[in-house]
């Protein structure tokens, strides 16, 4: 007898992908990890096929309803494939009922990539460690004979499809958020539709950390202040009436308990003003510090996700047909784009098994774009900085190369000319 599908409504940051997926901006990222060895692909099946076991929600499709979109399981099961295609390439089709994930592998590679409506990089990246444990465990059944080798993901399936925006959601008067004027647009001839520049900088963790301690601020806060920097040095003075705005995607399940896969981000704006504020790095940084005390707080995250929140819970935008909720959603889109120049997401340290270290070199991730946009995450003393483009232009090589003139030694990987 067929099984009746199980569903699931989307959460509150997913709603806003379908009706904004295109071409341009799949809404996919990627993840991978980097082996010191060729992948291969008859133990990387075995390895997926384990993994699905323990996160049954990513064999799902994205349907229309009524009055919103929502994801329904299906028998569909996926296939890992050599890498035959650009990077972020589409994964949702209205028309299809296609997987939101795939997996491929080149040479030495595993390559995750998820439409975001399925979940955010945190919940990802627990997919792709547990791929890539099982993936060792297999290829490597002998080394790890009569060794118990656990990795931290004791989490059932139901928890990980937990939906934790709806789960934390306070009904409360939503004071007014700061008003954030049109900001300035990162300029450059775009690449063809479909393809994407993506520029990745390979440093020492502890030669970064060290750096940024002697500015006095974390990984992330000096790297935002360089990017807005760099950002400025190809600004005209006409340009520099318009803010630099840099969107950060926050992990809520640092400040709110959460063992879901799906997603559960808030994003916060870092935003400097160049025609009123000097037009030094130092002074760039000690703004940037100052705007995450301020806003990297338990108290105006909770304010934040609640206001998003309210607006998925009024009983009247509840009524609106989905035709008119993505126009809608289309329009917020919109507004959201103009009212940021760039996004830098630091997804932090990757954790695995220390018994497996020795066969692992690196992860990294990056996204798709319609601008550019930075992601970040380290394992072991690898940071990698990985720049996505739509754009041709030279703001990734002015980047890399004033942290180059700070010391750091990079090692740069591209699929465009880009040198430093």
């Amino acid at each position: 007898m067929k099984k009746k599908p199980q569903w699931h409504k989307l959460d509150n940051a997913a709603k806003i992908f379908p009706a904004n997926t295109d071409k341009r901006d799949t809404k996919v990222f990627r993840f991978s990890c980097e082996l010191y060895e060729q992948i291969d692909p008859v133990f990387l099946q075995k390895a997926l096929e384990k993994t699905l076991q323990k996160f049954p929600y990513y064999c799902s499709i994205l349907k229309r309803g009524l009055f919103w979109y929502y994801i329904e399981n299906t028998e569909r099961k996926p296939l890992i494939h050599i890498e035959n295609r650009y990077p972020c390439s589409p994964l949702y089709f209205p028309n299809r009922k296609s997987l939101l994930f795939d997996v491929s592998y080149y040479h030495k590679r595993i390559n995750l990539e998820v439409h975001h409506v399925l979940s955010d990089g945190s919940g990802a990246l627990l997919f792709l460690r547990t791929l890539v444990y099982y993936y060792i465990l297999h290829k490597h059944s002998e080394a790890f004979l009569n060794k118990e080798i656990y990795l931290e993901n004791t989490t059932t399936a139901s928890e990980k499809s937990t939906d934790s925006f709806s789960k934390y959601f306070q009904k409360e008067h939503t004071s007014k958020q700061q008003k954030i004027p049109f900001a300035y647009h990162i300029k450059g001839e775009y690449f063809e539709i479909g393809q994407m520049g993506v520029i990745e900088g390979c440093i020492s963790v502890k030669m970064l950390l060290q750096l940024s301690k002697q500015h006095q601020a974390t990984v992330t806060e000096f790297l935002v202040a360089v990017w807005i920097y760099s950002i400025y040095e190809g600004m005209s003075v006409k340009e520099q009436k318009k803010p630099v705005v840099i969107s950060i995607p926050v992990n809520l399940r640092n400040y709110f308990p959460s063992d879901s896969t799906r997603n559960f981000f808030k994003v916060i704006q870092i935003v400097y003003r160049f025609g009123e504020q000097k037009e030094d790095l130092e002074t760039v940084l000690c703004s940037v510090k100052k705007q995450f005390q301020q806003k990297l707080t338990k108290e105006q995250l909770r304010k934040g996700m609640n206001a998003l929140s309210a607006l998925e819970h009024n009983i009247t935008m509840k009524l609106v047909p989905l035709a008119t909720k993505d126009y809608i959603l289309r329009f917020a889109n919109w507004i959201s784009y103009q009212k940021a120049t760039s996004c830098l997401s630091n997804v932090g340290k990757v954790k695995m098994p220390q018994e497996m270290i020795p066969y692992i070199r690196l992860f990294d991730l990056f996204v798709s774009t319609k601008t550019t946009q930075i992601a970040t995450c380290s394992f072991e003393d690898n940071f990698v900085i990985s720049i996505a483009t739509a754009l041709k232009g030279d703001l990734p090589k002015r980047f890399f190369c004033h942290l180059s003139d700070m010391g750091l030694e990079i090692e740069i990987t591209t699929n465009i000319e880009q040198e430093c």
